[in-house]
């Protein structure tokens, strides 16, 4: 499993709007998504699968975005699922994932 925390600039419904639209071109499927009320907006916990032919698995990358003050976003990566076999083999699934997610972030910033 594989995580990470940022924080970005802007309001939770674009940022979740923004990451769908990206990570359905790159064949991702969103899976469920769940709305939470918190102190400074609506929030997501929204998780999304795909599936790789290279090892006949599926990975889900769940993200958990969380408003903060100041029209700042917290956002959640979790990559996990990716490690397959009874050696729990990655095949740098995980790792490719993140590297989706990193370039993703740095367009948004």
């Amino acid at each position: 499993m594989k995580e990470k925390q940022v924080i970005l600039n802007g309001n939770s419904v674009e940022i979740l709007d923004y990451f769908k639209q990206n990570l359905m071109v790159d064949h991702y499927e969103q899976s469920a998504t769940y709305g939470l009320d918190f102190e400074y907006g609506k929030g997501f916990l929204t998780v999304f699968e795909k599936y790789f032919f290279r090892n006949d698995s599926v990975a889900s990358l769940t993200l958990h975005i969380h408003p903060l003050e100041n029209e700042q976003v917290e956002v959640i990566i979790i990559v996990s699922g990716s490690e397959s076999g009874i050696f729990k083999i990655d095949w740098w699934i995980g790792k490719s994932i993140m590297k989706s997610m990193d370039k993703l972030i740095e367009e948004l910033r």
